[in-house]
C-alpha cells in the first residue's frame, strides 16, 4: 500500500494530448487519482462515460461543463462533484486556457492506458 506520495509542481505521472486539450495524470494510487486538465480557448474535451465518482475544482478561467442532461457555467473557485457514469465533458467558450483538476475514485479514467494513434 503507497502510503505517501509527493508531486512537484508541473510533475505528471503521464501526459495525453488530444486537440486543443492536455490531460495530466498527476497522481495514482490505489482507488484514487488527480488529473490536471488544460483546455485551449474553443476546445472541448471528449464525452466520458466511466465507473466512479469524480470532484472537480476550477483553477484557470471557465467552461461550460456537461453531466448528462445538466450544463454548469464552472468558473475559477468553483467546486463540482458528480458519478461519473454520467457522460460528462467540458467546452472552453473563452479567450484563454481553462484548467481543472479532478480527483476521481476509483482510478478508472482509461484515457492514460489507451494505445496511442499513429
Amino acid at each position: 500500500m503507497t502510503k505517501t506520495v509527493f508531486m512537484k509542481k508541473g510533475e505528471s505521472q503521464k501526459d495525453e494530448k488530444r486537440t486543443g486539450v492536455l490531460y495530466r495524470n498527476v497522481l495514482m494510487v490505489e482507488k484514487m487519482e488527480a488529473t490536471v486538465t488544460h483546455i485551449l480557448p474553443q476546445c472541448k474535451t471528449q464525452g466520458f462515460s466511466h465507473k466512479g465518482k469524480e470532484i472537480k475544482f476550477m483553477v484557470k478561467g471557465e467552461l461550460d461543463y456537461h453531466v448528462g442532461d445538466d450544463m454548469f457555467l464552472f468558473q475559477e473557485g468553483d467546486m463540482l462533484f458528480h458519478h461519473s457514469e454520467d457522460k460528462h465533458w467540458a467546452l472552453n467558450k473563452g479567450t484563454g486556457e481553462a484548467i481543472f483538476i479532478t480527483v476521481s475514485t476509483p482510478g478508472t479514467f482509461n484515457i492514460f492506458n489507451e494505445p496511442k494513434k499513429k
